[in-house]
């Protein structure tokens, strides 16, 4: 049984899955919440009797959380994490950054499973606690990317800096003007993320009228019912694209 971990900045998931045959997106567990002690939370989640064989991970939390899960799962299974790191070139896309490991490994993760998926031109974006928008052409050129605020934090620092209280937090779909406070603040965060989307979505079409974009994150489900009011359709939402990209990396070595 080989156990795959994503670790991200407000969640981590896990997965188990057999060695001999690949279930991508089936029993994802979530550990909600960017807590202190999320590496003894994550250890309490999985089973008295889980003996897993390997253990893969990607992590954008910070060196002492991988340290941390290294000394765990070294006491607990005498194993060594396999950690997976950003490369100039996987899976037929090409890194377009300079200084290649600069590149969010989730975000070079998301990529690598949506690319192959059908080896066509595709948008990546994944809506969590930062949004990230990654082009990649039908060749598997990665054109660059976009990293703005995820919704729930534009909010926040919107708050944080402003004389805005909101009584309700709730993002809806819908596209028209708000006629409060509340709506006028929610809608107009939504309502950015979705013209950056459409925008970056048009620009793949140029070259490639097939593209497709692939939605995982958070939000994602919310982006999703936006794009749908707009008429845009051309997306699939996959929320377990990060850890089917760790998945490719280690089976394509």
């Amino acid at each position: 049984m080989i156990l795959e971990l994503d670790v991200g900045n407000s969640r981590i998931k896990w997965r188990a899955v057999r060695s001999d045959a690949r279930s991508c997106g089936s029993n994802v567990k979530v550990l909600a919440g960017s807590v202190a002690d999320s590496a003894g939370l994550l250890f309490e989640s999985f089973p008295d009797d889980f003996e897993p064989s390997k253990i893969r991970v990607c992590s954008v939390r910070s060196d002492s959380l991988l340290t941390e899960l290294a000394d765990r799962v070294r006491q607990r299974w005498g194993l060594d994490l396999e950690i997976a790191r950003v490369s100039a070139c996987c899976g037929g896309v090409k890194n377009s950054y300079v200084e290649c490991e600069r590149l969010g490994v989730d975000r070079w993760l998301a990529m690598l499973a949506a690319f192959n998926r059908r080896r066509r031109a595709c948008l990546v974006i994944d809506a969590g606690t930062a949004l990230t928008i990654d082009l990649v052409s039908r060749e598997g050129n990665h054109q660059g990317g976009y990293i703005l605020a995820g919704l729930s934090m534009s909010v926040r620092a919107l708050e944080g800096n402003t004389g805005i209280v909101l009584r309700d937090r709730t993002f809806d779909p819908e596209s028209d003007p708000g006629t409060s406070t509340e709506q006028a603040v929610l809608r107009g965060t939504l309502a950015s993320a979705v013209s950056l989307t459409l925008e970056a979505l048009r620009t793949l079409r140029c070259e490639d009228a097939d593209a497709v974009a692939y939605l995982c994150g958070g939000d994602a489900e919310i982006l999703a019912q936006a794009l749908r009011l707009r008429g845009e359709l051309g997306f699939i939402v996959e929320q377990d694209l990060v850890l089917d990209g760790l998945a490719y990396v280690f089976e394509h070595r």
